[in-house]
């Protein structure tokens, strides 16, 4: 059994060591034969909220109030640490391989800005997927060691299927999209309208932290395999959950978001909702093709 890795910050640490590392490396981009996980954690002790950050990021996802912490904001903190278990030697597969499939966000409670947070983030073993292989990074929030906030990111590294198996897996996925267009009904409650403009990729890197190159210049993206730089998928998630109503649910809620496919810049969107059973079911498309970027909802939870 691999021994664990584990770091510990005494703040949020930046991202400029671990990328450089991710792109220097000569990692695979799928898992090796024979090749592990093993349990990695990163520890970050109290850390309040700077109000001036917080505005900004409230400001460019679109979010209509700050004395609440925003439902993805915490992810920001953790994105770091996140970035240093992904870069470090006991990874096995490149990062810059991997394909954000999903994220869960569970919020407990509500946080009030000036409550410093705790997180611990953590990472062991992969699942083997008709796609690949999938890696599940685990994040929780602590206030005075009261858990309040935890968040699941769920990766992809593409491995080789036989054509078979692709059509098997492209089969499920439209009977599962469906399946959901029927939970969702035909008249959607609330359109809206935006653009993700060129150069968001570098203004939300600016408040987020995130430099990945596939996000700020077309011809940084291009040597990753994207044709133009595409959209932060945490920008696109938070702009969401700020249309589908964060906001007016301001006790425990969880947010599920699936990316179904990259925003290239300049593009114009579409969101449409419609609420569900104590939950508003929700999608983000182009408003020119009707291609899905991503669904997702947001619904109030018991504590």
């Amino acid at each position: 059994m691999a021994a664990s890795v584990t770091h510990h910050f005494k703040s949020p640490p930046g991202i400029w060591g671990s990328y450089a590392r991710i792109v220097a490396g000569r990692k695979p981009r799928a898992m090796p034969a024979g090749a592990t996980v093993p349990r990695m954690e990163a520890h970050l002790v109290p850390t309040r909220i700077d109000p001036d950050h917080l505005r900004r990021y409230a400001a460019i996802c679109g979010v209509p109030r700050t004395d609440v912490v925003p439902i993805a904001f915490p992810h920001m903190l953790a994105s770091g640490m996140h970035l240093a278990m992904l870069s470090s030697r006991a990874f096995p597969v490149s990062a810059m391989g991997l394909v954000h499939l999903r994220n869960r966000i569970v919020r407990l409670r509500a946080q009030d800005p000036a409550q410093p947070m705790a997180l611990r983030t953590w990472l062991e073993g992969h699942r083997d997927t008709e796609l690949g292989q999938e890696f599940e990074l685990e994040t929780e929030g602590t206030v005075a060691g009261e858990p309040i906030w935890r968040e699941t990111c769920s990766f992809l590294a593409r491995g080789e299927r036989p054509p078979r198996a692709r059509v098997l897996a492209a089969e499920r996925a439209r009977e599962r999209e469906r399946e959901r267009a029927a939970a969702v009904g035909s008249e959607p409650l609330h359109t809206l309208h935006f653009a993700a403009p060129a150069g968001l990729g570098r203004r939300y890197a600016v408040v987020s932290g995130d430099y990945n190159p596939i996000h700020l210049y077309d011809l940084a993206a291009k040597p990753f395999g994207f044709r133009k730089a595409i959209t932060h998928g945490m920008w696109s998630l938070a702009r969401c959950a700020a249309e589908a109503g964060e906001a007016d649910v301001t006790g425990p809620a969880t947010l599920d978001v699936t990316f179904k496919a990259p925003v290239f810049m300049p593009a114009e969107l579409v969101f449409e909702s419609r609420a569900g059973q104590g939950s508003v079911l929700f999608t983000m498309k182009d408003a020119t093709s009707d291609k899905p970027y991503l669904t997702g909802e947001l619904r109030a939870t018991t504590a």
